[in-house]
């Protein structure tokens, strides 16, 4: 199963975006991104902005999950 996920943006050059997680992600689907935003990606693809609480829930959710399957 794929997922997306929750990643905050650190710099932007171009259509590129650096995260906090330490990936590069393609920002050619989202308009205006910026420093501090968040971003749901998959595949090193930025998929939309989300903001910043749904994120964390989206985040606390996930880790509920993992704990669950081990």
């Amino acid at each position: 199963m794929c997922i997306a996920t929750p990643v905050k943006i650190n710099k932007v050059e171009g259509k590129r975006a650096f995260l906090a997680d330490g990936r590069e992600v393609d920002i050619s689907l989202v308009q205006n991104a910026k420093i501090g935003e968040w971003l749901l990606c998959h595949a090193n693809l930025a998929i939309n902005k989300i903001e910043e609480n749904e994120a964390k829930e989206i985040l606390k959710l996930n880790k509920m999950c993992a704990h669950q399957g081990a």
